[in-house]
């Protein structure tokens, strides 16, 4: 149980970074007439988020072995709280993008900090469960964020109180990542700073590791994309008020949480070699992601549901497949910190390359690049299973 506690601290701090990297896109329209921004100057409020997490996640490896889980992690939710402290007393937009880079030094840093702890704490035969249910935390905390911000929004009439409400949520999880979250002795060797010396660039030249983070980038942008502008479509296209839209947005969010742990469930179930689960994600991301801005909305509620078990399944599928990559325990962080750098490069481009694909209200140009966008994951799905696995294991 005591596993278990610590994972659920783990879990809630995840869910509280995406929550704030999400509340932007439900305040979108507000933040472009309040700021006269147009829409990838709008998107850039949300993929700054990223920008950090591209720059710190082979740092946020090396961070994480050298001061601990749990100091690592409580700078992270640190860097949260001072983020969105920043932002709610931004008087324009230029103070709102530097406390959304602050925030996402927090984002970066669990982002590589989690899956490495729940690698450490979980056996790897049990591991599968936990990492699934561990990536339902991006669908999560952004269907929480799509659906409180607006009436948070209303109750206190500003844009503002989304970001006190955030910094108020991961202070609560800085408090509880301190009284709870430690890491048993037997994850410190190996994992943490008092493990065994090893070079960090040995598991760098894994090329499979880098070909699973190519995939994870490729198939998730088009998911990305289209979900971040998703309830300004919405309001355009069919009509919607604001609260409707990011509710209805959020659905595609809400059904990956049962994607993650069903991943997680069948990766322990399936021996074996199980590289070929990627090119199966990878076919249904292109199938489900590329015709989001072409279908009506009769039956726009059932490719949110697709959408949304399709992305729950694939980063429940990538993150529970890194630590049987890497040929050292002390690699894992390293391999989560390639996957948290491809995610920040999702993070980063989907809101303005999107922005930029249907300025205007051109909704429908963005459904030929969201189509190779995906066929490109593809492409990197089937290169990693045709390589063979790296080195020698040390398990």
């Amino acid at each position: 149980m005591r596993k278990w506690a610590i994972f659920s601290v783990i879990y809630f701090s995840c869910v509280v970074a995406i929550m704030n990297q999400f509340k932007v896109p439900p305040v979108m329209g507000i933040l472009m007439g309040q700021f006269h921004v147009d829409t990838v100057v709008a998107g850039l409020l949300m993929s700054l988020f990223s920008v950090t997490g591209i720059i710190l996640a082979f740092p946020g490896a090396a961070f994480l072995k050298r001061i601990g889980a749990k100091r690592s992690g409580m700078v992270a939710l640190g860097c949260i709280v001072l983020g969105c402290v920043v932002g709610a007393l931004s008087p324009g937009p230029s103070n709102l993008m530097a406390g959304r880079v602050i925030e996402g030094i927090g984002l970066a840093l669990i982002g590589v900090i989690a899956p490495a702890v729940v690698a450490m704490i979980f056996d790897r035969d049990e591991v599968g469960l936990p990492m699934g249910i561990l990536a339902t935390w991006f669908p999560v905390g952004s269907a929480i964020a799509f659906n409180i911000s607006h009436p948070i929004v209303q109750a206190f009439g500003s844009w503002k109180a989304s970001w006190w409400f955030g910094g108020a949520l991961a202070l609560i999880a800085f408090i509880l990542f301190d009284i709870v979250v430690s890491v048993p002795q037997r994850g410190k060797a190996g994992y943490g700073h008092r493990g065994r010396s090893v070079s960090y660039s040995e598991g760098l030249k894994n090329p499979k590791i880098w070909l699973l983070g190519l995939t994870f980038f490729f198939t998730i942008l088009g998911g990305l994309g289209f979900l971040t502008w998703a309830p300004k479509y919405f309001m355009d296209v069919f009509g919607m008020n604001m609260g409707t839209a990011n509710f209805t947005a959020s659905i595609g969010f809400m059904w990956s949480a049962p994607g993650g742990i069903i991943a997680g469930i069948m990766f322990n179930k399936i021996k074996g070699n199980k590289d070929i689960i990627i090119v199966i994600c990878a076919v249904l991301a292109t199938l489900a992601y590329t015709p989001g801005f072409l279908v009506s909305l009769q039956y726009m509620y059932v490719l949110l549901a697709a959408i949304g078990l399709v992305t729950g399944y694939l980063c429940g599928t990538i993150w529970a497949m890194v630590p049987g990559i890497m040929t050292f325990p002390a690699f894992i962080p390293l391999g989560m910190s390639v996957i948290a750098l491809m995610q920040g490069l999702s993070n980063f481009l989907a809101a303005p390359l999107w922005g930029y694909f249907v300025d205007g209200n051109n909704w429908t140009k963005a459904v030929m690049p969201t189509a190779v966008i995906q066929i490109l994951g593809v492409i990197c799905a089937i290169a990693f299973v045709r390589t063979k696995r790296y080195g020698h294991r040390y398990f």
